[in-house]
C-alpha cells in the first residue's frame, strides 16, 4: 500500500548504514545471516538502534534500546513523522517528486505530538523527538521491520506508518537507505504457475489457517463443515491459536484427516493416515528467499528414506488416483522449477539450472551491495509509481494478498481501509481494556524462539538441550507481588486457556509484560499445551493477520498437588 511490492533494499547494503532502527526483530535470535552486515556498520560508526518492549539479544547488542509498549508502534512511527515535518527535516524534493499524499500525511501526523506518543508508548517525548531526529538527519538511515511488528490490533497500520519514514526525509536516494520489508519481490516467480488459481471454482471458501479450530469445531459458520482435512508443511496444533478447540476439532470421530510429515507431530498424532515426507537433504528443489537477493539450488543429498517422497511426487500420485490428466501434474521436479520463475527476466540473466549446478546459487543481477538503490528516483511497483503516503489501494477494502491464498482473489472481506496510517489501539492491555485487565493484567508476548524456528525443531534433543524447558519471563517486581520466585513453575491463564511454564525473573521484560517463546510441542508441555492456548483468534487491521502480540493473561504459582 505505501511501497509496493518491492525488494527495496539489499540486506548487503546495511554495511553503508549510518543510522539502523531493527523495529520489533531480534535479529541475532531470528535473522542471524543478516547480523553480520549490521556488525560491520555499527563497526563502521553507524548507531544501531532496537525498538522493542524487551531487552532481547539483539536489544543488548545495540547502541540504543527504545523500550515501547507491545501494540504501540504505529503511535511512536507517527509521533516521529510529527517531529520531522514540525522541524522541517524533510527532504523537500524527494516528496515532492517522489510521494503521494504528503498534506493528508501531515494532518494526520499532527494528531500525535511527542506528549501523547510518550504518554500511549512509555517513550519519553525527548527520546521520541531524538529518534525522529537522527533517523531524518544521519543519512543513509534505514529500518528493518519484524514480521513481529504486524501482530497485535493495528499492526497493518504499523507497517504503513514506518514505510512513510524513508521517503519523508529521502533515505531511498541512498545506498543502505530505505526500509526492508522483505527482498522475496526481487525474484520473478511465477506465481499463477505454481497456483494454478483458475482451477480453484467459484465459491470455493476460504478458512484461514488462524481460524481453524472454531471451523472444526462448528462455531464458525461455513458453507459446508469440513469434512477432511489434508494437512501439509504445517503443525497447526502449535502454530494456530485456540489449542483447546483445534484438539477437539482433530478428535472428531467423523473428520478425516491426512498429515504429511517427517515427524509424528502433535497435529500428526491426530491423522487417520500419516504419510512419510522428505526433508531438504533429499530432494531437489530451487529456492529464492525472504532474507537474501541469492538464487539456490538444492541437490539431493541423500536417496528418500522408507517410502519418504516430496510434496511435488506426493501431489503427482493423488493427482493420478484421482483421474486427473493434465500435462500440469506428468511434469518433474526439474520441469517444474523451470516455470516457477520467469527465466528470461533480465535479473536471471546468465543463470539457469546448468549454472545453478556448477556454483550451487547466484546472485540475482539487481546491482551489487555497493549500487543497488532500485528508489533513488521514486519508481515505485506502486499505482502512481511514487511512495503512496496516501494510498489509492485502500479504496479496494481489505483483503489478504493472493499470494497467501494459492492466488485465489475471491471471497475476500473488503471492509473499508483508512488511505493513511493510523493508530490503532491494542485490544488487549490494561489501557484499553481495563474491565479484563482486572483478571487478567499482564500483557503477553510469545516471539520467535532462539532455538526452534516456528515449531520445527522442536522436537529435536539438541534443541531442547538449548531451549532448556518451557519458561516465561517475567519482571520481578510483577513476580513480587504473585509470591512467584525463579524457577517456580507457574500458570500462565486467561478465558482462552493455560499452560505451564517455568519462572525466570528479569529485568530483560517491563512490568506488566511477560514473555514465552513460541515453539514448544505441546505434549513436552504441561498440561499438554503451549503458549497458543492463551492467544486470541482475533485478526489485525490488515490482511487476516494473527494478534499473538495482543494478548492479557494472568501468571499463578503452581501448588504442587500433595499426591503428585
Amino acid at each position: 500500500m505505501s511501497c509496493g511490492p518491492t525488494a527495496a533494499v539489499d540486506p548487503e547494503s546495511f554495511v553503508h548504514s549510518k543510522y539502523i532502527i531493527l523495529w520489533a526483530i531480534n535479529t541475532i535470535s531470528n535473522n542471524l545471516h543478516h547480523w553480520p552486515f549490521i556488525a560491520e556498520a555499527q563497526a563502521r560508526g553507524a548507531k544501531v538502534v532496537v525498538v522493542d518492549p524487551v531487552s532481547t539479544r539483539t536489544a543488548k547488542k545495540a547502541d540504543w534500546h527504545v523500550r515501547i509498549r507491545p501494540g504501540t508502534d504505529a503511535a511512536l512511527a507517527l509521533g516521529m513523522i510529527n517531529v520531522i515535518i514540525a522541524e522541517g527535516l524533510i527532504d523537500r524534493d524527494y516528496v515532492d517528486k517522489y510521494t503521494v499524499g504528503y498534506e493528508d500525511l501531515k494532518a494526520r501526523a499532527a494528531q500525535f505530538p511527542p506528549d501523547k506518543v510518550a504518554a500511549l508508548t512509555g517513550v519519553a517525548a525527548d527520546d521520541v523527538r531524538k529518534l525522529a531526529r537522527e533517523f531524518a538527519t544521519a543519512q543513509p538511515s534505514v529500518i528493518r521491520m519484524g514480521v513481529a511488528i504486524e501482530r497485535h490490533a493495528g499492526g497493518g497500520n504499523t507497517v504503513r506508518a514506518l514505510s512513510c519514514l524513508p521517503a519523508l526525509v529521502g533515505s531511498w536516494r541512498h545506498c543502505g537507505g530505505g526500509i526492508l520489508h522483505m527482498p522475496i519481490w526481487a525474484f520473478p516467480v511465477n506465481w499463477d504457475a505454481m497456483s494454478r488459481p483458475d482451477w480453484i471454482r467459484p465459491g470455493t471458501p476460504v478458512i484461514n489457517q488462524w481460524r481453524l479450530g472454531p471451523a472444526l469445531t462448528g462455531e464458525l459458520q461455513l458453507k459446508t463443515a469440513i469434512q477432511s482435512l489434508f494437512v501439509f508443511n504445517s503443525n497447526p496444533m502449535v502454530v494456530a491459536a485456540e489449542q483447546e478447540k483445534i484438539e477437539r476439532g482433530l478428535a472428531r470421530e467423523d473428520l478425516f484427516t491426512v498429515v504429511s510429515e517427517q515427524f509424528l507431530t502433535d497435529t500428526a498424532l491426530y491423522g487417520d493416515i500419516v504419510l512419510p515426507a522428505t526433508t531438504q537433504l533429499e530432494q531437489f528443489d530451487v529456492m529464492f528467499s525472504w532474507g537474501h537477493l541469492y538464487l539456490t539450488l538444492n541437490e539431493p543429498a541423500v536417496a528418500p528414506l522408507g517410502e519418504a517422497v516430496p510434496n511435488t511426487e506426493l501431489f503427482r500420485r493423488l493427482a493420478r488416483t484421482m483421474g486427473f490428466n493434465d500435462p500440469y501434474w506428468q511434469r518433474s521436479d526439474e520441469e517444474m522449477a523451470m516455470a516457477a520463475l520467469d527465466w528470461t527476466n533480465p535479473v536471471l540473466d546468465g543463470i539457469d539450472l546448468a549454472s545453478l549446478r556448477k556454483t550451487g546459487y547466484a546472485r540475482l543481477k539487481v546491482g551489487t551491495p555497493d549500487t543497488f538503490v532500485p528508489h533513488r528516483e521514486g519508481n515505485f511497483p506502486t499505482p502512481s509509481g511514487k511512495c503512496e503516503f496516501k494510498s489509492s489501494i485502500a479504496a479496494g477494502g481489505n483483503m489478504v494478498l493472493p499470494l497467501f491464498r494459492q492466488g485465489y482473489t475471491a471471497e475476500q472481506s473488503g471492509e473499508a481501509l483508512d488511505p493513511l496510517p493510523d493508530y490503532i489501539p491494542p485490544k488487549e492491555s490494561p489501557t484499553t481494556n481495563p474491565m479484563l485487565a482486572k483478571r487478567y493484567p499482564l500483557n503477553m508476548l510469545s516471539p520467535k524462539s532462539h532455538a526452534f524456528l516456528n515449531s520445527s525443531y522442536g522436537n529435536l534433543p539438541t534443541q531442547r538441550r538449548h531451549a532448556g524447558v518451557q519458561k516465561v519471563v517475567i519482571n520481578p517486581r510483577d513476580a513480587a507481588s504473585r509470591g512467584i520466585l525463579a524457577g517456580d513453575q507457574v500458570r500462565v491463564f486467561n478465558d482462552r486457556g493455560a499452560f505451564e511454564a517455568l519462572a525466570e525473573l528479569s529485568l530483560d521484560t517491563m512490568t506488566g509484560v511477560v514473555v514465552a517463546p513460541m515453539g514448544y510441542w505441546p505434549r513436552d508441555s504441561r498440561p499438554r499445551r503451549s503458549v497458543n492456548a492463551i492467544n486470541p483468534p482475533t485478526f489485525a487491521d490488515y490482511g487476516n493477520a494473527p494478534t499473538f502480540s495482543d494478548t492479557l493473561v494472568e501468571v499463578a504459582k503452581v501448588v504442587a498437588d500433595a499426591a503428585e
